[in-house]
């Protein structure tokens, strides 16, 4: 049996955030999926997101800040999850409310952190997993 996977959406500018929170999931023995890291250069992007999301058993929304939404990505591969059937989870640091975020992104699954303690996040993230 395989592990279960995520693919992490995020901006570039919660990038080191973004890798904190993939290093303490694979502590957990989730494999984490992040674009920036796996896709390689040359390699059709849209393709590879692709075949990534369809591969996660869900996709978490990294949002260190509501302010760096700016990526149309994110909400890219958030829509692509749920046309996919996969469950799509908001990552939210806790210094932030979700009335902060769009109400199409707000109105999904919340998930609290804070971003000095991605592991407490990956213990919250696996918990959820498990429970769907």
């Amino acid at each position: 049996m395989s592990k279960p996977s995520v693919f992490i959406s995020y901006s570039r500018r919660d990038a080191g955030l973004a890798q904190r929170v993939e290093s303490a999931l694979e502590r957990l023995g989730l494999d984490a999926f992040n674009p920036a890291r796996e896709v390689r250069p040359g390699e059709n992007w849209r393709h590879a997101i692709h075949a990534a999301i369809k591969r996660s058993d869900a996709l978490i929304m990294l949002i260190g800040s509501p302010k760096n939404l700016t990526s149309s990505w994110m909400t890219y591969e958030a829509g692509m999850a749920e046309a996919l059937g996969k469950r799509v989870m908001v990552l939210l640091a806790n210094k932030h409310s979700a009335n902060d975020l769009p109400v199409d992104i707000a109105s999904g699954q919340i998930v609290g952190f804070d971003p000095q303690a991605p592991a407490r996040a990956a213990h919250d993230i696996v918990k959820r997993l498990a429970v769907a």
